[in-house]
């Protein structure tokens, strides 16, 4: 619990220096994003994507606790040599995505990519069968340490579509956040529309 607090702190620290950027809400229904889709929110979040500076251009980022209890990582479609975010470690370059990729090394790119966040010890389960919209698409788990110790889960959906790979991917702390918010996060894998279909 001790390490939930200590990032409660520094989630509300984070929240204080980024005053001076932009924070938009999401409400409740319909969120779009880029282009290409959208999904639909049963909840209010707040779209932090202004003060994520980890995060790669065309990629969205919601919180509904503040982003480092939890995030929602939505990209519009990530093209040849695009990432999906910025690494923050000095020894871990920022993972691009190649549209030849196979099923394995896209779930790869997507675990390598919460690594260059600064997570440790990255690991993905239960690969499955997806639908991202109307589109095939892969489901996963991952979990990650932070530095400071704190169990992270995630859950995340990838497809491609069009030569881009579309990402939906949730971290937040395994105690209580996580779980928290897994039907939500469920429902919003599952209310994919792809535009003009």
């Amino acid at each position: 619990m001790r390490n939930v607090i200590a990032a409660v702190t520094s989630a509300a620290a984070l929240l204080l220096l980024a005053g001076c950027m932009t924070v938009v809400d999401a409400p409740v229904g319909t969120y779009k994003v880029g282009e290409a889709y959208q999904v639909s929110l049963g909840r209010h979040w707040a779209d932090v994507s202004a003060i994520m500076l980890d995060r790669s251009h065309g990629v969205h980022v919601l919180s509904v606790d503040g982003p480092l209890l939890n995030r929602l990582y939505l990209s519009e479609g990530l093209g040849a040599g695009d990432s999906l975010v910025k690494s923050t470690v000095k020894e871990k370059p920022t993972p691009t995505y190649k549209t030849d990729f196979s099923p394995t090394e896209t779930v790869e790119f997507v675990a390598d990519s919460v690594a260059a966040l600064g997570y440790q010890k990255v690991e993905t389960s239960h690969l499955r069968p997806g639908r991202f919209g109307n589109e095939d698409g892969l489901r996963f788990d991952l979990v990650a340490k932070t530095t400071d110790g704190l169990d992270v889960s995630g859950s995340a959906m990838i497809a491609q579509k069009g030569g881009r790979l579309y990402v939906i991917l949730f971290l937040a702390p395994t105690e209580h956040f996580f779980g928290d918010a897994a039907p939500e996060i469920d429902a919003i894998m599952n209310s994919v529309q792809f535009h003009g279909v």
